[in-house]
């Protein structure tokens, strides 16, 4: 179901947006400010490793902190599980959750949101819109696109632990969060070396860490090249367990993840993490650009797919 918003509903409906956030949050904006109400809504998810929020912001070549200042990226650095993306051409604006997104005219700017006219479409994520390819679908899959391809400025992730018990159980304990890149003091004081350094993407990175397992016995040298052990299976959806053509065995060859590059057991009918192929099911397009090789873990710059996942 779609609504059209303005003024304060509008208003309304992104703040829920930001607070109501479960297991992910996605915000795009090319300008964003931050004042002391928006950060009251932000740190409601501040401990919660389990929320991924995504942003990317832009415009501004070559003085992007008028579009992010310094402290706003402080402030977002503290969360747990957090990507930020930065787009030089970017002018979309888009807001999304697990429930809902808004297609709007506003950016997460303060005086935007105090003194500007502002229109937008709020999309509500029912049982029925979760079975068409409606705009909510088509826009949460482009942002997710845009951040793919356009350079990562801040990533961190969380790291878990799994016990012997707790691993069979399917179960993990949350340990800290590490930062896996951080290009933000480059971006923002030395934009022509920043434009030099070599970029890294969204797809570069696992989406959690696993934590040394304190109770692992260690490898015993061998003459001869230790074969490797299969990797172990994967938790996946009931559809993909049990759709016939998935069910194919790998011969315990290493493969790798389409979307994230992470090695998985090689077998082209079930070339995702389970992780990735939650999200790629989300809109089951058996076309759309991955980025990496399962067979090689080359990158593959949008040229594999589910359909065709090997080079």
């Amino acid at each position: 179901m779609a609504t059209f918003l303005t003024g304060n509903e509008l208003n309304d409906a992104i703040y829920d947006v930001i607070w109501n956030a479960n297991e992910s949050l996605v915000i795009v904006s090319p300008f964003i400010k931050l004042d002391d109400y928006f950060k009251q809504l932000f740190e409601h998810h501040k401990h919660n490793h389990k929320l991924q929020i995504t942003i990317v912001f832009g415009k501004n070549e070559s003085e992007p902190r008028k579009s992010l200042r310094s402290q706003d990226f402080d402030f977002f650095k503290q969360f747990k599980n957090i990507s930020i993306i930065y787009c030089a051409n970017l002018h979309a604006k888009y807001y999304a959750n697990d429930t809902h997104g808004i297609l709007t005219s506003i950016n997460l700017y303060d005086a935007s949101f105090k003194n500007n006219i502002e229109y937008g479409v709020l999309y509500s994520t029912g049982l029925l819109n979760s079975l068409t390819n409606g705009a909510d679908k088509a826009a949460w899959s482009y942002s997710f696109e845009i951040a793919d391809k356009h350079p990562a400025i801040f990533i961190k992730r969380p790291v878990y632990d799994k016990s012997l018990f707790g691993g069979l159980l399917g179960q993990k304990n949350y340990v800290d969060s590490d930062v896996l890149h951080d290009q933000t003091e480059m971006l923002l004081k030395n934009w022509s070396r920043w434009e030099k350094e070599t970029k890294k993407y969204l797809p570069d990175f696992k989406e959690e860490l696993l934590a040394i397992n304190k109770d692992a016995k260690r490898p015993e040298r061998t003459e001869n090249s230790p074969s490797k052990e299969p990797l172990p299976k994967r938790e996946y959806n009931n559809n993909y367990n049990n759709n016939a053509s998935y069910n194919r065995q790998s011969n315990n060859q290493t493969g790798y993840c389409i979307r994230t590059g992470v090695e998985i057991p090689f077998n082209p009918s079930k070339p995702m993490c389970a992780d990735a192929y939650k999200k790629w099911a989300q809109f089951a397009n058996p076309e759309y650009q991955e980025n990496f090789c399962h067979k090689t873990g080359k990158l593959s710059y949008g040229k594999t797919s589910m359909k065709d996942p090997i080079l």
